[in-house]
Parts: structure tokens; sequence; C-alpha cells
């Protein structure tokens, strides 16, 4: 065990931090998580008007309900690549060091992914309009990189001096506007001879390019359960050591699965199966009570502690773990380094979600739409937010199956707590 610990120490654990402080990821996962309203918004919409039953479906749309809750998800998820161009270019800017000029830098990286996006014609004259296909789940990693791009040019512009000058006394916003001005016309200009060189190709646009080389791909890769499960298995395995593990995994999986949401979303629309079963929603299952799955060792500990230690720890892991909190238990129990939990808090997350891909599989359970965010809400509660009470069914089954097995390991630990605690009692009388 120590020349595992060692192994990880010195050769994992780094990789792991280069890669949750690499500024590209990073900049793409806040982008990603400050349209969390935005996102939420579009999708409890779509979840009201997804229901299925009958006289809830006549209902609405007998009092055009349906029709007018049906327009948020329409201007919210479906245009996510939009939100994304400007949002991850904002925050980017803030990270690679070019603050001031964040608003610049998020409207000239939104019109740098609007002059990539591809126009279709009509029949009637002077009438062009964009395909909004490409404005959601189809533009996402268009948008990533458009935004990154942007931010890149910009940083160099502005470090090497490259800008307007404006005489004092100027407004600071005009100053600023006037200051964007030449690396706006510059980088507009490098993604209009983008857009036009992908007409000469087969592609014809950058989007279908960026769409087919390394989106699907991508999609598909990280769509299959092996995969998934080893994405879990090392976020858990770098809380084990204390490091967050979400924060290496999450900005790797978060523009897939943003994707992924959006094609979910106009399945649910449209009243198709949902085409992504791995999505937010079962990385939210993975983390049931917190990562780790820790549920089942939180509940154990509150109903099942003999220990005076553990009961009192219960009461306040237990309600914090009913909405996905776990640091208490992973540094104050401590989790993190503790060799007896090592084996349940790395298996209990890889059997609840495997078993719910299958029952998702066998369409004993419906999948869930893959709702970013929504990892903080209770069982049940969290699965109907995702659009699925079954699944919201089955993570009662998923808390049942991680208290089994956790108990075992649990109850080593809460004996010994109890011996320990007989040892300083008698101890004490003794004195």
């Amino acid at each position: 065990m120590n020349a595992f610990i060692t192994f990880m120490e010195q050769r994992f654990i780094p990789i792991a931090n280069k890669i949750s402080s690499n500024k590209y990821l990073k900049s793409v996962s806040t982008g990603s998580m400050a349209l969390l309203s935005v996102i939420m918004l579009g999708a409890i919409f779509t979840v009201i008007t997804s229901f299925t039953w009958e006289p809830y479906q006549n209902f609405m749309n007998a009092t055009n309900l349906g029709t007018i809750f049906g327009y948020i998800p329409a201007f919210t998820i479906d245009l996510l690549a939009v939100y994304m161009s400007f949002s991850i270019a904002y925050c980017a800017a803030d990270i690679f060091g070019i603050k001031a000029h964040a608003l610049s830098s998020g409207f000239i990286s939104l019109v740098s992914f609007l002059l990539l996006t591809p126009v279709n014609d009509t029949l009637v004259e002077r009438v062009n309009f964009l395909d909004i296909s490409y404005l959601g789940a189809k533009g996402v990693f268009v948008a990533i990189f458009v935004s990154l791009l942007t931010v890149k040019m910009m940083g160099f512009f502005v470090k090497k001096n490259i800008t307007l000058k404006m005489p004092d006394g100027v407004p600071e916003m005009v100053t600023k506007s006037f200051t964007a001005l030449i690396p706006a016309v510059s980088i507009a200009l490098v993604f209009s001879i983008v857009k036009f060189l992908f007409t000469l190709t087969s592609y014809n646009t950058a989007t279908d390019f960026i769409y087919t080389i390394l989106q699907q791909p991508l999609q598909s890769l990280t769509g299959t359960l092996p995969a998934f499960l080893l994405l879990i298995l090392v976020s858990n395995l770098l809380w084990f050591f204390g490091i967050h593990g979400s924060m290496t995994v999450l900005p790797i999986l978060m523009p897939i699965f943003l994707g992924y949401l959006a094609d979910n979303s106009a399945a649910v629309a449209a009243g198709e199966a949902i085409p992504h079963a791995i999505n937010f929603g079962l990385y939210d299952l993975a983390c049931l009570g917190g990562s780790g799955a820790t549920i089942g060792l939180v509940a154990n500990m509150f109903f099942f502690s003999k220990s005076n230690r553990y009961k009192a720890f219960s009461k306040i892991v237990f309600p914090s773990g009913l909405f996905g909190v776990n640091e208490p238990v992973i540094f104050g129990m401590p989790l993190m380094l503790n060799v007896m939990l090592l084996v349940p808090f790395l298996l209990t997350p890889l059997v609840i979600v495997t078993l719910g891909y299958v029952l998702i599989s066998l369409g004993i359970v419906t999948a869930p739409i893959g709702i970013l965010g929504a990892g903080s809400l209770p069982p049940v509660i969290h699965g109907i937010v995702q659009g699925s009470l079954s699944f919201g069914i089955y993570e009662i089954l998923a808390t049942a199956i991680s208290m089994l097995i956790y108990y075992p390991f649990f109850k080593v630990l809460d004996n010994q707590a109890v011996e320990e605690e007989l040892v300083n009692k008698t101890e004490e009388i003794l004195e």
C-alpha cells in the first residue's frame, strides 16, 4: 500500500494537478459554469413540458402553456453555443491576464462565432438565416475554439501594445472601446478568412469540419460506459489523496456533456427518446451524497453507529450528504488516505452507475436529461428535476446499494471507535 501511495504522489497526482490548473480547461469549465442559470432555466421548462401523461399534455395544449413554456428552451439550451462563445471568452480573459478587456473579448468572440456559423439562403430575395442546429449542440466545440483563440489573439495585441491610444480626458468606457478596435478588426478578419477557406473544402464550413473531425469522435468515446467509469474512478482516486477530482474530470466532460444536454433537450421537446444516457445526470448518480457515492456511508453512520464519535459526527454529515456535500466526510472523518474505506469509495460509484446504465439500456429506467448543476439535490428530487421519476426511484435503490457496500467497512471503524472510547473511559475511572 505504501508503494501505491508513493506512486500516486510522484506520478499521478502531479499530472492531475497540471490538468486541473490548465488555463484552457479552466477557462472552458469556468465559462460553462457561468451559464448555469441559463442552462437550468431552459432545462426546467424542458422538464415541465416533457411529461407524457395524456391529461397533462391536453391541459398544456388547451391552455397554450406548452407553447409558452416551449419558447424558453428554444432560446436558452437551443442557443447554448452562442452563450458559450461569449461566456468562455469573458472568463478566459481574466484567467489569461487581460481582465480589463474581458467584455470586449466576449463580444469579439461572439461576433467571430457567428461569422463561422453557416448561413442558408431562402427563396425569398435578400433573406438569409442562420441554421439554429449550429447554434446549439453542434456548435459547442466551435464556440470553445473561437473563444480561446479570440482571447489569445486579444492578449497578443494588448501585451504588444498594438492598440489605439486615446488622449487623456476621454471617458474610460470610450477608451476601452477604441482600445479594442484594432484587435477586433484583426480577429474578425482572421475568422472571415477561415470561413472563406473552408468554403473551398469538402466540409464547406468550419463548424462541420470541427463537428465531424473532433466533436463526434470525442462524444462517441466519452459516451461509452468503460470510458465514463474510468473517469469516475480517476476522480475518486484523486479525492482519496485529497485532490479535488471533480476539478480534474469535469473540465474534460463539460463541453461534451453540454452538447449532450442540448441534444437530449431537443429530443425531449420532440417527444423522442433521450439519445445520450451518459450525461451529467449519471455523473450526479456517481456522486450520490458526494464523491464516492458516500450517501451510504453517512446513512450507515446516522442509523447504525454505536460509537459516540460517529453518532455525533453523523448529525453533521448526514444532512449535508443528502445535498451532495461530503467534504466534511472526506477531510473530517477522514476518508482521505483512509485505507479501510478505499475499496468502497472507489467501488460504490462504479456499481450504481453500471447498474443504472443497464436499467436505462433495458428500458426499465428512463434516462435523465443531463442537467448541469442539479447534483446538489437530494435523491428522488434530483431524478424528477432531471426529467425522470423512474431515475429518481432508482436513486433510492442506489442509496441502499451504497449502504450495503459501505456497511462492513464502516462497522470495522465504528467498532474500533467503540473500543477506543471504552479504553479512554476505563483510564479516566482509574485516574
